[in-house]
């Protein structure tokens, strides 16, 4: 039922509550009548009526309460459904925010790896800087005492050499070769013990050996103690006056020109200590050349020279005589063409020379000086 049919019931009702019967007031038999259907009837159609008129209102009011009720649960759903978006809304913002400190904390992360890491490069750094520092102070004073060892020797020569007359001033840069030996190789023991290592290859090529620069004469000792032949050539008059003093044989001659009229194949050995550094290109050239003609079938070339890929370096800059390091590699290159079957390259510092594998030594970068070994 409606809201207007039920007010209009309620209007009716209320209308009709009471009983407006059209009765005269001298007409006693109407009255006595319709106070027995009064009480008889007509009472409890009224009281019947009033019922159903306060039934009638109160579902009246009770629809309105209804549609109310209808009302407030519709507001009550939209409320509902506002906060579901709402809420709905804040979580997807609230793990937007999350997605977002994540990243940045997983970048954080990796920027504090990477600045470990760069801690850790520049700790290594340092450290790598520290020991090269230690090796730098260690040579330079390893080079103020051949200094000091060089002015010794220099005043014992003065005192002790004899007056010579001569008609030509003598090259004063030939005059420095013995000292400078002195400053870069040390005392004359030690040199002989270290070239001492050389002997097991020497001696089993069976056969004499020539010396392309002499120096000071300690490896002709060495092989001279171990009753191998050899002989010497330099173009300096000082160390060849030298080593006669010492009884080896060295010819004061240009090497190469020694070299070219040896007989061929008739050598089991050409050696040379600082050598080939003082050398350029092309004469190194020729001299690879003209030992492996001079050398017999087995026998080899030894060549020692500072190692430019280690500390060794440092004596380079202090001979006056060096004009270039040379690598191994293009000695390498110059016994391939020169003809050598057999080429071998090894570092003495790192052991002795007897024994050692072909390959070059693991530590090779602080070795001093390397050797380069070609057989015919």
């Amino acid at each position: 039922m409606s809201h207007a049919r039920l007010a209009d019931a309620i209007v009716r009702l209320e209308k009709h509550r009471n009983l407006n019967l059209p009765l005269r007031s001298r007409d006693l038999f109407g009255r006595l009548l319709l106070r027995l259907l009064w009480k008889r009837q007509l009472k409890w159609q009224v009281d019947f009526n009033l019922a159903v008129r306060d039934a009638v209102d109160a579902l009246s009011q009770g629809g309105g309460r209804a549609a109310a009720s209808e009302d407030l649960a519709a507001e009550v759903e939209k409320l509902r459904n506002a906060d579901q978006n709402i809420m709905a809304g804040l979580n997807q913002r609230l793990y937007a925010a999350i997605g977002g400190i994540r990243t940045e904390v997983t970048d954080l992360r990796l920027q504090l790896v990477d600045r470990e890491t760069a801690a850790d490069d520049v700790g290594a750094r340092l450290e790598r800087i520290e020991r090269r520092l230690a090796e730098l102070d260690s040579a330079a004073l390893d080079t103020r005492l051949r200094h000091a060892q060089l002015d010794l020797f220099l005043d014992q020569a003065r005192a002790t050499a004899p007056q010579v007359e001569v008609s030509v001033a003598p090259d004063r840069s030939a005059a420095l070769e013995l000292p400078v030996a002195h400053l870069l190789d040390g005392p004359v023991d030690r040199t002989r013990a270290a070239r001492a290592a050389y002997l097991p290859v020497v001696t089993a090529a069976h056969g004499p050996v020539l010396d392309v620069s002499p120096s000071r004469g300690e490896w002709l000792e060495v092989l001279r103690s171990a009753d191998v032949p050899a002989t010497g050539a330099s173009a300096n008059r000082f160390v060849v006056k030298h080593c006669g003093e010492l009884g080896f044989p060295v010819e004061e001659a240009d090497p190469l020109d020694v070299l070219a009229r040896t007989a061929k194949r008739s050598l089991g050995a050409v050696t040379a200590f600082r050598f080939v550094e003082r050398r350029d290109a092309a004469t190194l050239s020729r001299f690879f050349d003209l030992a492996g003609q001079a050398l017999k079938p087995g026998g080899v070339l030894l060549l020692e020279t500072p190692n430019p890929d280690g500390p060794g370096l440092a004596d380079f800059h202090v001979d006056p005589f060096a004009q270039r390091p040379v690598h191994p590699t293009f000695l390498r290159f110059l016994a391939e063409v020169a003809g050598f079957s057999r080429i071998e390259v090894r570092y003495p510092d790192s052991g002795p020379l007897d024994g050692w594998p072909a390959t070059a030594a693991p530590d090779q970068a602080r070795a001093g000086r390397y050797c380069l070994l070609a057989w015919t």
